[in-house]
């Protein structure tokens, strides 16, 4: 089953009040993803690299080196 798939499955069994603040939150991220500076590079890793970049962020970037300084 597909995201988009499984998706609507979830909002066909949710209440109506939680469907309009689905709704709301999809209306607000599509207006700033067409605004936002960044959004050109919206969707160009595929999940492998995206997973690989987490990977080395979390492992290289988040260490301080106490005696760096």
């Amino acid at each position: 089953m597909t995201n988009r798939e499984q998706l609507i499955q979830e909002i066909e069994k949710a209440p109506d009040d939680l469907v309009q603040t689905v709704l709301n939150f999809l209306h607000r991220v599509k207006a700033t993803r067409k605004n936002h500076p960044f959004a050109k590079f919206s969707g160009i890793l595929s999940d492998s690299e995206a997973e690989e970049l987490q990977r080395t962020i979390m492992a290289d970037c988040r260490q301080v080196d106490l005696n760096e300084w």
